[in-house]
């Protein structure tokens, strides 16, 4: 199997498609880790069709399917680093779940 960041946008178009499916299966299952391992995996597919030059540091984003927001100091890959709301904590979130916060 080819790593995402090997695959072509049509080939990580399809991985989602077939991730999506997985993860309705998955969440129809008896196993909850399951689902959320494979809504991860979607994550990093949509990061690799997120083009890095969209996101810019020292700004605040939000994150899809969560309620802080997540303030970017710096990417690395396809991967944003910075700080949730209210906290002083360094982490990671992939670039494909970001979405600029308007007059931020």
């Amino acid at each position: 199997m080819l790593r995402y960041s090997q695959m072509t946008p049509e080939q990580l178009q399809e991985e989602i498609r077939q991730l999506e499916k997985a993860e309705t299966k998955a969440r129809r299952s008896t196993m909850p880790g399951e689902e959320a391992v494979i809504r991860q995996k979607i994550r990093f597919a949509k990061s690799y069709l997120t083009d890095p030059d969209t996101i810019q540091t020292n700004r605040w984003y939000e994150v899809e399917e969560e309620k802080r927001l997540f303030h970017v100091q710096r990417l690395n890959g396809v991967m944003a680093w910075g700080y949730w709301e209210g906290e002083r904590i360094e982490s990671a979130v992939p670039i494909g779940i970001l979405k600029p916060v308007q007059d931020s």
